[in-house]
Protein backbone atom coordinates (compact mmCIF):
# COMPACT_ATOMS: atom_id res chain seq x y z
CA UNK A 1 0.00 0.00 0.00
CA UNK A 2 3.08 2.51 0.55
CA UNK A 3 4.43 1.38 -1.80
CA UNK A 4 1.64 1.84 -4.46
CA UNK A 5 0.60 5.54 -2.41
CA UNK A 6 4.64 6.75 -3.16
CA UNK A 7 4.36 5.94 -6.98
CA UNK A 8 0.78 7.55 -7.29
CA UNK A 9 3.04 10.50 -5.54
CA UNK A 10 5.60 10.43 -8.02
CA UNK A 11 3.37 10.22 -10.65
CA UNK A 12 1.52 13.00 -9.55
CA UNK A 13 4.75 14.87 -9.39
CA UNK A 14 5.93 14.16 -12.32
CA UNK A 15 2.44 15.43 -14.17
CA UNK A 16 2.48 18.74 -12.49
CA UNK A 17 6.58 19.22 -13.37
CA UNK A 18 4.96 18.31 -17.28
CA UNK A 19 2.04 20.29 -17.59
CA UNK A 20 4.63 23.64 -15.89
CA UNK A 21 7.12 22.89 -18.10
CA UNK A 22 4.42 22.97 -21.19
CA UNK A 23 3.76 26.59 -20.26
CA UNK A 24 5.37 29.23 -22.06
CA UNK A 25 6.60 32.46 -20.80
CA UNK A 26 5.93 35.78 -22.88
CA UNK A 27 9.64 35.81 -23.13
CA UNK A 28 9.31 32.48 -24.81
CA UNK A 29 6.85 34.09 -27.27
CA UNK A 30 8.74 36.14 -28.03
CA UNK A 31 12.07 34.41 -28.86
CA UNK A 32 9.65 31.95 -30.62
CA UNK A 33 7.12 34.21 -32.38
CA UNK A 34 8.57 37.51 -32.97
CA UNK A 35 10.02 36.77 -36.08
CA UNK A 36 6.85 36.72 -37.77
CA UNK A 37 5.54 39.95 -36.52
CA UNK A 38 6.27 42.60 -39.38
CA UNK A 39 5.77 46.30 -39.90
CA UNK A 40 3.71 46.88 -42.65
CA UNK A 41 4.36 50.51 -44.43
CA UNK A 42 2.60 52.23 -47.36
CA UNK A 43 1.56 55.48 -49.12
CA UNK A 44 -1.90 56.75 -49.70
CA UNK A 45 -3.52 59.84 -50.84
CA UNK A 46 -5.41 61.66 -48.81
CA UNK A 47 -6.92 65.44 -48.25
CA UNK A 48 -5.02 67.08 -45.59
CA UNK A 49 -6.04 70.88 -44.71
CA UNK A 50 -7.85 71.27 -47.69
CA UNK A 51 -5.10 69.47 -49.98
CA UNK A 52 -4.53 66.39 -51.82
CA UNK A 53 -1.42 64.76 -50.13
CA UNK A 54 0.60 61.38 -49.96
CA UNK A 55 1.04 59.78 -46.39
CA UNK A 56 3.13 57.12 -44.95
CA UNK A 57 0.97 54.63 -43.27
CA UNK A 58 2.31 52.33 -40.94
CA UNK A 59 0.10 48.63 -39.57
CA UNK A 60 1.53 45.96 -37.57
CA UNK A 61 1.53 42.78 -39.95
CA UNK A 62 2.23 38.84 -39.37
CA UNK A 63 3.40 36.32 -41.59
CA UNK A 64 1.27 33.41 -42.06
CA UNK A 65 2.86 32.01 -45.65
CA UNK A 66 6.50 31.99 -47.05
CA UNK A 67 5.43 34.86 -49.13
CA UNK A 68 2.37 36.40 -47.22
CA UNK A 69 1.34 39.26 -45.01
CA UNK A 70 -1.66 39.83 -42.80
CA UNK A 71 -3.01 42.99 -41.61
CA UNK A 72 -5.58 45.11 -40.40
CA UNK A 73 -8.07 46.24 -43.41
CA UNK A 74 -8.51 49.54 -42.51
CA UNK A 75 -4.97 50.47 -43.90
CA UNK A 76 -6.60 50.41 -47.79
CA UNK A 77 -9.82 52.09 -46.97
CA UNK A 78 -8.62 55.27 -45.31
CA UNK A 79 -7.99 57.17 -48.37
CA UNK A 80 -10.09 60.44 -48.38
CA UNK A 81 -9.82 60.56 -52.18
CA UNK A 82 -10.63 56.95 -53.05
CA UNK A 83 -7.22 56.51 -54.61
CA UNK A 84 -5.38 52.84 -53.47
CA UNK A 85 -2.48 52.43 -51.37
CA UNK A 86 0.96 51.90 -53.41
CA UNK A 87 4.48 51.00 -52.43
CA UNK A 88 4.12 48.51 -49.95
CA UNK A 89 7.38 47.17 -47.62
CA UNK A 90 7.05 45.16 -45.14
CA UNK A 91 10.02 45.56 -42.08
CA UNK A 92 11.21 42.64 -40.32
CA UNK A 93 12.50 42.30 -36.45
CA UNK A 94 16.01 41.42 -37.65
CA UNK A 95 16.26 44.84 -39.37
CA UNK A 96 15.55 43.07 -43.26
CA UNK A 97 13.14 45.05 -45.73
CA UNK A 98 11.35 43.41 -48.38
CA UNK A 99 8.72 45.05 -51.14
CA UNK A 100 5.44 43.97 -51.52
CA UNK A 101 2.41 43.68 -53.97
CA UNK A 102 -1.13 44.48 -52.73
CA UNK A 103 -3.29 41.12 -53.21
CA UNK A 104 -6.76 42.01 -51.78
CA UNK A 105 -8.83 42.75 -48.70
CA UNK A 106 -11.60 40.87 -47.03
CA UNK A 107 -14.40 42.82 -46.27
CA UNK A 108 -16.23 40.90 -43.27
CA UNK A 109 -13.01 39.82 -41.14
CA UNK A 110 -11.88 43.20 -42.48
CA UNK A 111 -8.35 41.74 -43.09
CA UNK A 112 -5.63 42.61 -46.23
CA UNK A 113 -2.85 40.82 -47.13
CA UNK A 114 0.54 41.20 -49.55
CA UNK A 115 2.50 39.38 -51.33
CA UNK A 116 6.31 39.49 -50.62
CA UNK A 117 8.64 40.10 -53.87
CA UNK A 118 11.72 38.09 -52.35
CA UNK A 119 12.34 35.07 -50.19
CA UNK A 120 12.15 35.12 -46.72
CA UNK A 121 15.20 36.30 -44.48
CA UNK A 122 16.95 33.69 -43.25
CA UNK A 123 15.91 32.45 -40.23
CA UNK A 124 12.27 33.74 -40.35
CA UNK A 125 9.16 31.33 -40.54
CA UNK A 126 5.34 32.14 -41.10
CA UNK A 127 3.08 31.46 -38.11
CA UNK A 128 0.59 29.11 -38.06
CA UNK A 129 -2.59 29.55 -35.99
CA UNK A 130 -4.24 26.31 -33.62
CA UNK A 131 -7.45 25.65 -35.67
CA UNK A 132 -9.44 24.74 -32.53
CA UNK A 133 -8.12 27.17 -29.29
CA UNK A 134 -9.09 25.85 -26.10
CA UNK A 135 -9.78 29.21 -24.51
CA UNK A 136 -11.90 29.26 -21.33
CA UNK A 137 -12.92 32.97 -19.57
CA UNK A 138 -9.42 34.03 -17.09
CA UNK A 139 -7.20 32.37 -19.11
CA UNK A 140 -3.66 34.44 -19.92
CA UNK A 141 -3.07 35.62 -23.41
CA UNK A 142 0.31 37.36 -24.82
CA UNK A 143 0.24 39.86 -27.74
CA UNK A 144 3.05 40.14 -30.26
CA UNK A 145 2.95 44.33 -31.48
CA UNK A 146 4.90 46.93 -32.38
CA UNK A 147 6.87 49.66 -31.20
CA UNK A 148 7.32 53.36 -32.72
CA UNK A 149 8.90 53.11 -35.88
CA UNK A 150 12.02 54.55 -34.36
CA UNK A 151 12.77 52.02 -31.89
CA UNK A 152 14.55 48.63 -32.10
CA UNK A 153 13.93 45.90 -32.43
CA UNK A 154 10.08 46.87 -33.08
CA UNK A 155 8.77 43.88 -31.44
CA UNK A 156 7.02 44.07 -28.07
CA UNK A 157 4.85 41.46 -25.97
CA UNK A 158 2.17 42.41 -24.01
CA UNK A 159 -0.02 40.53 -21.53
CA UNK A 160 -3.86 39.79 -20.63
CA UNK A 161 -6.20 37.45 -19.74
CA UNK A 162 -9.60 36.60 -21.65
CA UNK A 163 -12.63 38.50 -19.56
CA UNK A 164 -15.60 36.51 -21.56
CA UNK A 165 -16.83 34.44 -24.11
CA UNK A 166 -19.51 35.97 -25.89
CA UNK A 167 -22.03 33.40 -27.47
CA UNK A 168 -24.89 35.74 -28.79
CA UNK A 169 -25.28 37.60 -31.17
CA UNK A 170 -22.22 35.80 -32.26
CA UNK A 171 -19.35 33.86 -30.48
CA UNK A 172 -16.09 35.20 -29.86
CA UNK A 173 -13.75 35.86 -26.89
CA UNK A 174 -13.21 39.10 -25.48
CA UNK A 175 -10.07 40.47 -23.95
CA UNK A 176 -8.48 43.22 -21.79
CA UNK A 177 -5.44 43.70 -23.96
CA UNK A 178 -6.06 47.71 -25.18
CA UNK A 179 -6.20 47.63 -29.07
CA UNK A 180 -4.64 51.05 -29.72
CA UNK A 181 -1.81 50.54 -31.50
CA UNK A 182 -2.15 46.73 -31.24
CA UNK A 183 -4.59 45.90 -34.01
CA UNK A 184 -3.86 42.70 -35.83
CA UNK A 185 -1.37 41.59 -33.70
CA UNK A 186 -1.23 37.58 -33.11
CA UNK A 187 -2.49 36.56 -29.97
CA UNK A 188 -1.40 33.72 -27.86
CA UNK A 189 -2.33 31.37 -25.28
CA UNK A 190 -0.11 30.68 -22.02
CA UNK A 191 1.31 27.65 -23.57
CA UNK A 192 2.54 29.68 -26.85
CA UNK A 193 0.22 28.40 -29.15
CA UNK A 194 -1.14 31.44 -31.86
CA UNK A 195 -5.16 31.54 -31.33
CA UNK A 196 -5.88 34.35 -33.56
CA UNK A 197 -5.59 37.91 -33.64
CA UNK A 198 -6.35 41.18 -32.26
CA UNK A 199 -8.95 43.32 -33.22
CA UNK A 200 -11.78 44.92 -31.48
CA UNK A 201 -15.92 45.70 -31.23
CA UNK A 202 -15.58 48.90 -33.73
CA UNK A 203 -14.69 50.29 -36.58
CA UNK A 204 -11.51 48.80 -37.30
CA UNK A 205 -12.49 45.24 -36.37
CA UNK A 206 -14.43 42.27 -38.37
CA UNK A 207 -18.03 43.66 -39.91
CA UNK A 208 -20.27 41.61 -37.67
CA UNK A 209 -18.52 43.53 -34.60
CA UNK A 210 -18.04 46.89 -35.87
CA UNK A 211 -21.87 47.67 -34.10
CA UNK A 212 -21.62 45.67 -31.18
CA UNK A 213 -19.12 48.04 -28.93
CA UNK A 214 -21.69 50.47 -28.27
CA UNK A 215 -20.65 54.15 -27.19
CA UNK A 216 -17.77 52.81 -25.54
CA UNK A 217 -15.12 55.21 -25.53
CA UNK A 218 -12.23 52.53 -25.74
CA UNK A 219 -13.39 49.54 -27.98
CA UNK A 220 -13.28 45.98 -26.72
CA UNK A 221 -10.19 43.82 -27.82
CA UNK A 222 -11.62 40.23 -29.40
CA UNK A 223 -9.78 37.32 -30.69
CA UNK A 224 -10.53 36.81 -34.36
CA UNK A 225 -9.74 33.02 -34.56
CA UNK A 226 -8.62 30.46 -37.50
CA UNK A 227 -11.70 29.48 -37.85
CA UNK A 228 -12.11 32.78 -39.83
CA UNK A 229 -8.35 33.29 -40.98
CA UNK A 230 -7.54 30.11 -42.04
CA UNK A 231 -10.16 30.40 -45.14
CA UNK A 232 -8.63 33.78 -46.15
CA UNK A 233 -4.60 32.22 -45.59
CA UNK A 234 -5.07 29.32 -47.75
CA UNK A 235 -6.46 31.43 -50.60
CA UNK A 236 -6.49 35.09 -50.63
CA UNK A 237 -9.29 37.61 -51.26
CA UNK A 238 -8.09 39.18 -54.35
CA UNK A 239 -8.04 42.78 -55.21
CA UNK A 240 -11.55 43.06 -57.95
CA UNK A 241 -12.34 39.82 -57.20
CA UNK A 242 -16.18 39.15 -56.00
CA UNK A 243 -16.12 35.93 -54.08
CA UNK A 244 -18.96 37.53 -51.80
CA UNK A 245 -22.11 36.37 -51.99
CA UNK A 246 -25.03 39.08 -52.71
CA UNK A 247 -28.98 39.34 -52.08
CA UNK A 248 -30.14 42.39 -53.53
CA UNK A 249 -31.85 43.78 -50.25
CA UNK A 250 -32.14 47.01 -48.80
CA UNK A 251 -32.77 46.04 -44.75
CA UNK A 252 -33.38 46.96 -41.04
CA UNK A 253 -33.27 44.72 -38.10
CA UNK A 254 -36.94 43.42 -36.99
CA UNK A 255 -36.50 44.62 -33.14
CA UNK A 256 -38.86 42.86 -30.51
CA UNK A 257 -41.07 46.15 -30.22
CA UNK A 258 -41.52 46.06 -34.07
CA UNK A 259 -42.88 42.04 -33.71
CA UNK A 260 -45.17 42.86 -30.92
CA UNK A 261 -46.55 45.48 -33.04
CA UNK A 262 -46.93 43.25 -36.12
CA UNK A 263 -48.24 39.92 -33.86
CA UNK A 264 -44.84 38.18 -34.78
CA UNK A 265 -44.14 35.47 -33.22
CA UNK A 266 -40.59 35.04 -34.01
CA UNK A 267 -39.06 37.69 -32.14
CA UNK A 268 -35.95 38.66 -34.58
CA UNK A 269 -34.97 38.69 -37.47
CA UNK A 270 -34.50 41.14 -40.59
CA UNK A 271 -37.37 43.69 -42.54
CA UNK A 272 -36.77 43.92 -46.33
CA UNK A 273 -37.03 47.59 -47.17
CA UNK A 274 -36.16 47.37 -50.72
CA UNK A 275 -35.59 45.16 -53.18
CA UNK A 276 -32.91 45.81 -55.86
CA UNK A 277 -34.44 44.85 -59.58
CA UNK A 278 -32.69 41.83 -60.99
CA UNK A 279 -31.13 40.34 -57.58
CA UNK A 280 -31.11 37.33 -56.51
CA UNK A 281 -33.85 39.02 -53.70
CA UNK A 282 -36.05 40.15 -57.05
CA UNK A 283 -35.57 36.81 -58.36
CA UNK A 284 -36.38 34.81 -55.39
CA UNK A 285 -39.99 37.07 -54.90
CA UNK A 286 -38.73 38.50 -51.73
CA UNK A 287 -41.06 41.93 -51.30
CA UNK A 288 -40.80 45.07 -49.91
CA UNK A 289 -42.38 44.98 -45.81
CA UNK A 290 -41.46 40.78 -45.86
CA UNK A 291 -39.75 39.71 -42.50
CA UNK A 292 -37.18 37.17 -42.94
CA UNK A 293 -37.19 35.38 -39.83
CA UNK A 294 -35.07 32.24 -41.09
CA UNK A 295 -31.98 31.44 -42.50
CA UNK A 296 -31.60 27.79 -43.71
CA UNK A 297 -34.14 26.90 -40.80
CA UNK A 298 -32.02 28.72 -38.16
CA UNK A 299 -33.10 31.78 -36.47
CA UNK A 300 -31.71 35.23 -37.93
CA UNK A 301 -30.16 36.44 -34.42
CA UNK A 302 -31.12 39.78 -35.23
CA UNK A 303 -32.96 42.23 -32.84
CA UNK A 304 -31.06 45.45 -33.27
CA UNK A 305 -29.63 47.30 -35.82
CA UNK A 306 -26.49 46.83 -34.72
CA UNK A 307 -26.84 43.27 -35.27
CA UNK A 308 -27.80 43.51 -39.24
CA UNK A 309 -23.99 43.23 -39.90
CA UNK A 310 -24.09 39.78 -38.26
CA UNK A 311 -27.08 38.99 -41.13
CA UNK A 312 -24.62 40.17 -44.10
CA UNK A 313 -21.92 38.15 -43.16
CA UNK A 314 -24.19 35.17 -42.78
CA UNK A 315 -25.42 35.73 -46.55
CA UNK A 316 -22.06 37.05 -47.77
CA UNK A 317 -20.12 34.10 -46.70
CA UNK A 318 -22.09 31.60 -47.98
CA UNK A 319 -20.41 31.71 -51.23
CA UNK A 320 -21.73 32.79 -54.82
CA UNK A 321 -24.13 29.99 -56.08
CA UNK A 322 -24.72 29.54 -52.72
CA UNK A 323 -29.03 27.92 -52.65
CA UNK A 324 -30.53 29.37 -49.30
CA UNK A 325 -33.51 28.78 -47.40
CA UNK A 326 -36.00 31.94 -46.06
CA UNK A 327 -38.37 31.38 -43.73
CA UNK A 328 -40.33 34.45 -44.70
CA UNK A 329 -43.62 36.01 -42.97
CA UNK A 330 -45.74 38.48 -45.03
CA UNK A 331 -48.87 40.10 -44.23
CA UNK A 332 -48.65 37.74 -41.01
CA UNK A 333 -48.34 34.82 -43.20
CA UNK A 334 -45.38 32.35 -42.91
CA UNK A 335 -43.59 31.20 -46.56
CA UNK A 336 -40.77 29.65 -48.02
CA UNK A 337 -38.65 30.92 -50.65
CA UNK A 338 -35.30 29.66 -52.28
CA UNK A 339 -32.42 32.41 -53.22
CA UNK A 340 -29.63 31.63 -55.22
CA UNK A 341 -27.13 33.77 -54.26
CA UNK A 342 -24.52 35.60 -56.56
CA UNK A 343 -21.51 37.88 -56.70
CA UNK A 344 -21.71 40.88 -54.46
CA UNK A 345 -21.35 44.01 -56.91
CA UNK A 346 -18.09 45.22 -57.15
CA UNK A 347 -16.86 47.64 -54.22
CA UNK A 348 -15.13 51.51 -54.70
CA UNK A 349 -12.10 50.25 -53.45
CA UNK A 350 -12.31 47.67 -56.21
CA UNK A 351 -12.81 49.83 -59.18
CA UNK A 352 -10.33 50.13 -61.97
CA UNK A 353 -8.81 53.18 -62.22
CA UNK A 354 -6.84 55.70 -64.44
CA UNK A 355 -4.80 58.90 -64.24
CA UNK A 356 -3.55 61.04 -66.56
CA UNK A 357 -0.20 62.91 -65.53
CA UNK A 358 -0.07 65.40 -68.04
CA UNK A 359 -4.08 66.51 -66.95
CA UNK A 360 -3.63 65.28 -63.36
CA UNK A 361 -6.67 63.89 -63.55
CA UNK A 362 -7.47 60.42 -61.82
CA UNK A 363 -10.88 58.84 -62.71
CA UNK A 364 -12.79 55.27 -61.88
CA UNK A 365 -15.50 53.17 -63.10
CA UNK A 366 -18.87 53.42 -61.77
CA UNK A 367 -19.88 50.72 -59.27
CA UNK A 368 -22.78 49.40 -57.70
CA UNK A 369 -22.97 51.78 -54.87
CA UNK A 370 -22.53 54.74 -57.53
CA UNK A 371 -25.39 54.06 -59.21
CA UNK A 372 -27.38 53.99 -56.17
CA UNK A 373 -26.08 56.98 -54.60
CA UNK A 374 -26.39 59.15 -57.25
CA UNK A 375 -30.21 57.76 -58.40
CA UNK A 376 -28.65 56.67 -62.09
CA UNK A 377 -30.19 54.55 -64.65
CA UNK A 378 -29.03 51.14 -65.03
CA UNK A 379 -28.24 51.91 -68.95
CA UNK A 380 -26.23 55.24 -67.31
CA UNK A 381 -22.62 55.28 -68.65
CA UNK A 382 -19.86 57.20 -67.85
CA UNK A 383 -16.41 57.66 -65.20
CA UNK A 384 -16.56 59.01 -61.76
CA UNK A 385 -13.73 61.87 -61.04
CA UNK A 386 -12.13 60.74 -57.79
CA UNK A 387 -9.33 63.21 -57.55
CA UNK A 388 -8.32 66.56 -59.35
CA UNK A 389 -4.90 67.69 -58.54
CA UNK A 390 -4.69 71.56 -57.57
CA UNK A 391 -3.59 73.72 -59.89
CA UNK A 392 -3.26 71.32 -63.35
CA UNK A 393 -5.13 71.73 -66.60
CA UNK A 394 -8.51 69.79 -65.21
CA UNK A 395 -8.56 71.58 -62.08
CA UNK A 396 -8.59 75.27 -63.69
CA UNK A 397 -10.24 74.36 -66.12
CA UNK A 398 -13.08 73.60 -63.28
CA UNK A 399 -13.37 69.59 -63.28
CA UNK A 400 -14.03 68.53 -59.58
CA UNK A 401 -13.91 65.53 -57.64
CA UNK A 402 -17.53 64.03 -57.59
CA UNK A 403 -18.07 64.72 -61.63
CA UNK A 404 -19.01 61.89 -63.54
CA UNK A 405 -17.70 62.19 -67.18
CA UNK A 406 -20.02 61.60 -69.72
CA UNK A 407 -18.41 62.37 -72.58
CA UNK A 408 -14.86 64.21 -74.23
CA UNK A 409 -15.39 66.31 -77.35
CA UNK A 410 -17.36 63.63 -79.96
CA UNK A 411 -15.81 60.50 -77.51
CA UNK A 412 -18.02 58.51 -75.41
CA UNK A 413 -16.29 57.90 -72.14
CA UNK A 414 -17.89 54.37 -70.77
CA UNK A 415 -14.74 53.23 -68.65
CA UNK A 416 -11.16 54.69 -67.46
CA UNK A 417 -9.52 53.36 -70.90
CA UNK A 418 -12.05 55.42 -73.18
CA UNK A 419 -10.65 58.21 -71.32
CA UNK A 420 -7.32 56.89 -71.05
CA UNK A 421 -7.47 56.99 -74.75
CA UNK A 422 -8.73 60.34 -75.80
CA UNK A 423 -6.31 61.96 -73.05
CA UNK A 424 -3.28 60.05 -74.18
CA UNK A 425 -4.26 60.94 -78.46
CA UNK A 426 -4.83 64.84 -77.13
CA UNK A 427 -1.30 64.62 -75.74
CA UNK A 428 0.20 63.30 -79.14
CA UNK A 429 -2.01 65.90 -81.01
CA UNK A 430 -1.09 68.26 -78.18
CA UNK A 431 -4.93 69.59 -78.41
CA UNK A 432 -5.50 73.21 -77.56
CA UNK A 433 -8.87 72.20 -76.20
CA UNK A 434 -10.96 69.48 -74.81
CA UNK A 435 -14.81 69.98 -74.01
CA UNK A 436 -16.07 67.77 -71.22
CA UNK A 437 -19.67 66.77 -70.67
CA UNK A 438 -20.19 65.73 -67.31
CA UNK A 439 -22.72 64.79 -64.79
CA UNK A 440 -23.00 67.62 -61.55
CA UNK A 441 -25.28 67.31 -58.45
CA UNK A 442 -28.12 65.90 -60.86
CA UNK A 443 -27.29 68.40 -63.93
CA UNK A 444 -25.23 67.91 -66.85
CA UNK A 445 -22.87 70.92 -68.23
CA UNK A 446 -19.31 71.33 -70.46
CA UNK A 447 -16.87 71.81 -69.50
CA UNK A 448 -13.57 73.15 -71.18
CA UNK A 449 -10.18 72.39 -70.51
CA UNK A 450 -7.64 74.09 -72.30
CA UNK A 451 -4.07 72.38 -71.82
CA UNK A 452 -1.05 74.54 -72.00
CA UNK A 453 1.81 72.53 -73.96
CA UNK A 454 4.16 75.24 -73.28
CA UNK A 455 4.75 74.73 -69.69
CA UNK A 456 3.87 78.11 -68.35
CA UNK A 457 1.47 78.29 -65.19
Amino acid sequence: MERRSRRALVAAAVGVALATSALASPREVYDRHGGSVVAVTYFIETHIMRQVREIEGREIGVLVASDLVMFNGDAVTSSTTGSQPHTFRVHFANGAELTATYVGRDEFANLAFVRLEAPLPKGVRPLEFEARPKLRVGDEVNVLGLLPENLEPMVRVHTGRVVAHVRKPKPFFVTDIPTEDALGAPVFTARGKAVGILTELGGSGPAFAQGLGGSEVAYYGIILTAETLQPLIDDPPLKGESRRAWLGITLQALTPDMAEYWGLRERSGIVVNSVIEGSPAHAAGLQVGDVIVRLDGMPIPVTREDHVPIFVELVGSSGVGAELDLGVVRDGEPRELQVTLVGAPKSRLDAEQYRSPEFELTVRELVFADYRFFDLEPEFKGVLVSRVEEGGWAGVGGVQSGDIVQRVDDRIIATPDDMKAVLAAAVQKEKRKLVFFVRRSGRTQFITIQPNWDGQS
